[in-house]
């Protein structure tokens, strides 16, 4: 089961009393011993004189007043969260750990996990002999070619594949090591015409280690040197492998990421190891996916700032709307792409140019936002634009939840195309309203093709949904407001991008708008100003005209705000309510434990967010 606090403070004990902080620092910094105590460099600043201090089991620096224990330690060099850097610890220690077991990983799952841990150590024993005997002649020369020396060759663990293809199960076999549990780790694969296992990876591979953020062994890449179709391939997805929330390299990069505030994303192992030999160890990669959000947090607790570096052709480029996606669910990140020269790589383009010629691309670096829209649109003609950006931007804007976000990226594109801001925004209503009739059980008109003037055709009519009595208030507010009351733009955004009204209070809305911006009081013009084909919207106007009074207040910008507030606690207890059904819905499928505390974490801090709400009014 899950500790509670008290046995976390009894686990920290015992790492505390089994490690040495001495010897940890000292594997990856220079300790001099002065009057009994060990100095050194400070990792956490740029400094030429020693400050830092490594006592009996704490450390301090007198340069940037760093303080703390091993944990700290870990937690500062590494960016490490608490937990990460419990595990870590234990792990490299030996130090026995059942607090940190999740109740979803019995006995069993954590047997399998640890031998898939010594597989993958076995595996690359056995790559690295294979490579250090004559066999490997040639995969060395390669290597050399490719500017690594032969301490480099050591150091990041590079391998070679047996030469039979069956040769590395056989040793795992001889070893000890079940035929399931080779497969499973993916160092095996099954003959679909002979059922026989044999290597995953073979062909005369090039082979690489990769580790996880806590320096763990759980896959392997390689690269042929022959000409078999598929140049590089990653060890599937297993246990210990889960590409969509690890970096390759990661474990080595996070100091200097840390240090220098500043990481580079690259798209392959090879690339990295590439940077790293040129002096940019705060390098990492993608492990053939997209950048993901588990990857935006991974790099946030070491730096807020990622370049990252495309290849010269489109294949990366096009990844660019999926990152800045991520992006913008961890916006403390930010996010700068180097465009490579056409054809070249990161590991062409630094052995050509050298650090200087990448630190000058660094410089140049653009924003990931305006990249984005930027690449989307290369090359595409006047004509083609309108099109482009109902296609490829209107439904990624549409899954935008937060409306500053979507605000600002809409005007972004609107300056970059060259289209108006009132078309894009009137385009992604229409689609809103689309997809909403759509999910309503509607039919949904196929939509004509588009034209600069009208980016979409109206969706088809149905009939309008009442509004809720707080939107009901808020758009009588708008009726019966005087020009100059408010600029009206945190109204407007909610309206016209979040609301999601029928499109009848929309269009109301609009008109409305309009009258303010003309220098009209709304309230004061005829009847028949806001006619409709919907008699509802009559209906509607007949009913604020016969309470003006509720409308009638000292501050209509200060009544509309608290009304916006209102909105958004309705908002926040709609959306903590669902968390809480997702929460007895996964109780009832026996989820992980990581999962319920995700779910938990979100609520407590919507809670905060809506207590915070529901306090005191606004001035």
């Amino acid at each position: 089961m899950n500790a509670g606090s008290g046995s976390i403070d009894d686990l920290k004990k015992r790492i505390l009393s089994r490690t040495s902080l001495e010897s940890l620092a000292g594997e990856s910094m220079a300790l001099q011993k002065r009057s009994g105590r060990h100095v050194g460099l400070c990792p956490f600043h740029a400094e030429k004189t020693p400050s830092f201090h490594v006592f009996a089991d704490r450390y301090y620096c007198f340069g940037c007043k760093a303080k703390g224990d091993i944990i700290d330690f870990v937690r500062q060099t590494k960016g490490m969260a608490f937990i990460e850097a419990l595990k870590y610890l234990t792990t490299k220690y030996g130090i026995e750990a059942p607090e940190l077991e999740s109740s979803r990983l019995n006995s069993a799952d954590r047997q399998e996990e640890a031998t898939q841990v010594k597989l993958l150590m076995a595996a690359a024993e056995e790559f690295r002999s294979n490579l250090k005997s004559p066999a490997g002649e040639p995969a060395r020369a390669y290597l050399a070619a490719r500017g690594f020396t032969p301490e480099q060759i050591e150091d990041f663990g590079f391998g070679l594949t047996p030469a039979e293809p069956w040769g590395l199960v056989s040793k795992l076999r001889s070893l000890g090591f079940h035929e399931r549990d080779i497969k499973a780790c993916s160092l095996g694969t099954t003959s679909e015409k002979t059922g026989r296992l044999y290597d995953f990876f073979r062909d005369n591979r090039v082979m690489i280690p990769i580790r996880d953020s806590q320096g763990r062994l759980v896959a392997f890449g390689g690269r042929t040197l022959g000409d078999h179709p598929a140049k590089y391939i990653n060890s599937r997805e297993t246990r210990l492998f889960d590409k969509s929330s690890l970096l390759f390299g990661f474990d080595r990069a996070r100091q200097a990421a840390r240090l220098k505030q500043r990481v580079f994303i690259v798209e392959g192992y090879m690339d990295v190891l590439q940077l790293w030999t040129h002096g940019f160890t705060e390098t990492a990669a993608c492990m053939g996916t997209a950048l993901t959000v588990r990857h935006l947090n991974l790099l946030k607790a070491t730096s807020t700032t990622a370049y990252l570096l495309f290849d010269g052709d489109s294949a990366g480029q096009k990844a660019s709307l999926v990152a800045l996606e991520a992006n913008l669910q961890v916006p403390e990140m930010k996010l700068k792409v180097i465009t490579l020269p056409d054809g070249k790589d990161p590991d062409d383009f630094i052995r050509e140019k050298g650090s200087e010629g990448l630190e000058t691309l660094a410089s140049q670096a653009k924003d990931l936002l305006d990249f984005a829209i930027s690449a989307r649109l290369k090359g595409a003609s006047q004509a083609q634009i309108p099109s482009l950006v109902s296609q490829e931007f209107i439904p990624w804007l549409a899954r935008i939840g937060d409306r500053i976000q979507k605000g600002f990226i809409l005007s972004r594109i609107a300056q970059i195309s060259g289209l108006s801001q009132e078309m894009i925004e009137s385009e992604l209503r229409s689609h809103l309203r689309s997809a909403a009739i759509g999910r309503g059980g509607h039919t949904v008109v196929p939509a004509k093709p588009k034209s600069e003037k009208s980016l979409a055709p109206a969706p088809p009519k149905a009939p309008a949904a009442p509004l809720d009595r707080i939107d009901f208030e808020l758009l009588g507010h708008l009726y019966f407001a005087a020009p100059g009351e408010s600029d009206w733009q945190e109204l407007r955004h909610y309206i016209l991008q979040e609301a999601q009204w029928d499109s009848v209070w929309t269009e109301l809305a609009e008109s409305i708008f309009k009258r303010l911006d003309a220098g009209e009081k709304p309230s004061d013009l005829p009847h028949a100003t806001f006619l409709h084909e919907s008699t509802e919207v009559s209906v509607f106007i007949d009913k604020y005209r016969k309470i003006p009074a509720a409308f009638a207040v000292p501050d209509r910008r200060v009544a509309v705000a608290k009304i916006l507030i209102d909105i958004r606690i309705r908002g926040l207890r709609k959306t903590i309510q669902s968390l809480r059904m997702q929460i007895a819905a996964k109780a009832r499928s026996s989820e992980s434990a990581t999962e319920f505390h995700e779910l938990l974490s979100s609520i407590t801090d919507l809670t905060t967010e809506l207590k915070r709400l529901e306090g005191p009014s606004i001035p």
